[in-house]
Parts: C-alpha cells; structure tokens; sequence
C-alpha cells in the first residue's frame, strides 16, 4: 500500500459511511477482517459481522476529513474526524480519531482499529 491507495480506500469508507449501504461496506473488508471500534470494545469479526454492525446504525448531513499520516508496507494510520447528526434525536456531534489499518494485498482491510473522542456540537 502507499499513500494515495490508502487515501483512495479511505474515501470509499467515508462513502460507505454516508450511503450505509451493505454492498459498499462489504468491499471495504476482507472475508476474515476484525474490526475494533475502541481499545476495550469486543471486535466485531468477519466481513459479514462488520456489515451486519455497521449498517445498523445511521447518520446523517455527514461532513468527514481525514489524513493519511503513515504507511509503512501493509499498515496505515490515519487521522478522521467526522460530523454528523443523528436522524432520531436531531443531535449533532463531532468524533475524532486515530485508525490503524492493516490491508490485505488486493487493497481491503483485514484489520481496523480505531481510537476516537465525540463530542456534542451545541445547536446555533
């Protein structure tokens, strides 16, 4: 992996976070990937679980950046930072937060790990 292949995956992960769609999602991820959405969560485990997770939450008017900060071989950390309102409550927040990514030779991810702090943004 270099730069801009990790830079091109994680543009399509901020579209599967804004479409949810399972499809999307799906070719993100190998069929053995582990995803941990923090240092002390249960990963979620295979390609199937991580969809199955992922799309049963939803976001929207989602406003995402993210930067690319090392690739050595087959790792990547990046830096994300993403807002977003959740539809049920109408509550903004903002995360940020840290991804260490290890990706298989055909470009998807078979470990995601993630590190991040939210915050609610106050409304006006």
């Amino acid at each position: 992996m270099d730069r801009a292949a990790v830079d091109a995956w994680m543009r399509g992960y901020f579209a599967a976070w804004i479409s949810n769609d399972p499809a999307e999602v799906a070719a993100l991820f190998t069929e053995d990937a582990v995803y941990q959405v923090g240092p002390f969560a249960e990963p979620w485990r295979g390609r199937d679980e991580i969809v199955r997770q992922w799309v049963s939450g939803r976001q929207d008017d989602i406003a995402h950046r993210h930067e690319v900060m090392v690739v050595d071989g087959d790792r990547a950390a990046v830096r994300w930072n993403v807002r977003a309102t959740d539809p049920d409550s109408g509550v903004r927040t903002e995360m940020d937060g840290v991804l260490s990514l290890m990706f298989a030779p055909d470009g998807r991810c078979r470990e995601h790990r993630e590190w991040f702090l939210r915050r609610e943004i106050p409304a006006g």
